[in-house]
């Protein structure tokens, strides 16, 4: 019996077979598109945090790169279907992993979880506004932008400086040294001087570098009060006085 004859004697019949191979083929081709967004999603991370390996750590680069592979690979799942937990799977090894290596180092930078979840959001309706209204589309894409430029260039690097500064408006705690130079030395701070203590290795190429650049600003400025703490390995019949006295003879 052939399509024709089945539809003439019983057309129900039919549609009831197309609806139901359809039913069957929509979640095959959903977990497709889900399957594929988890790829895209494990890909996203590897990019982002393979560059900051090689490239560099900033976080501005891991933000924007990550920004922009959420957001196409957002667009590219909404105009096959706006599939939200193809979204969430999509976003998760980034939001993972950056709360996990990133977030419990610095907290502060928590505001990259919910622009990398905007940029997704964005992206999976970007397809299905812009038919209806482009110009809500461009604006969204306006205001990701807008919200990036300012989570780069204004609060990471302020919010970076507070985290990571450890100078404190507090006077210096006393302490003892052995001194190996003539005079005495300072082991308190002072009323209305700046002491200035320098950790350096006798070893080490920079610190040795910028002894004379710090002893020109000491000559140019007589309310710096400098402190040497130096690291000198003793050779035999040596002691850590000679080594400093070698280093001073060398015009450091």
């Amino acid at each position: 019996m052939t399509v024709a004859s089945i539809k003439f004697l019983n057309p129900k019949a039919l549609r009831n077979a197309s609806h139901r191979k359809g039913m069957e083929e929509k979640p095959k081709s959903l977990w497709k598109l889900r399957l594929a967004a988890a790829g895209f999603g494990v890909l996203a991370l590897g990019v982002v945090y393979g560059g900051a390996l090689l490239l560099t750590n900033d976080v501005r680069l891991i933000y924007v790169s990550g920004a922009a592979l959420l957001f196409c690979a957002a667009i590219w799942i909404g105009r096959n279907k706006e599939d939200w937990f193809a979204a969430v799977v999509l976003t998760a090894p980034l939001l993972a992993s950056f709360s996990y290596l990133i977030l419990t180092e610095v907290p502060v930078l928590w505001p990259n979880l919910i622009l990398w979840s905007v940029a997704v959001v964005i992206g999976l309706l970007f397809t299905r506004i812009a038919h209806v209204r482009c110009g809500l589309a461009i604006l969204l894409v306006a205001a990701l932008l807008v919200g990036s430029t300012w989570y780069c260039v204004a609060y990471i690097p302020e919010q970076l400086a507070r985290s990571l500064n450890r100078v404190k408006d507090a006077s210096a705690p006393a302490f003892k040294l052995q001194p190996v130079s003539d005079g005495s030395v300072p082991v308190t701070s002072q009323r209305g001087k700046i002491l200035v203590i320098d950790f350096f290795s006798t070893t080490c190429a920079p610190c040795i570098a910028e002894l004379p650049a710090l002893t020109a600003r000491v000559r140019t400025w007589p309310k710096i009060v400098t402190l040497s703490l130096f690291s000198s390995p003793v050779i035999k019949g040596t002691t850590r006085r000679s080594a400093f006295e070698r280093l001073r003879k060398g015009g450091i």
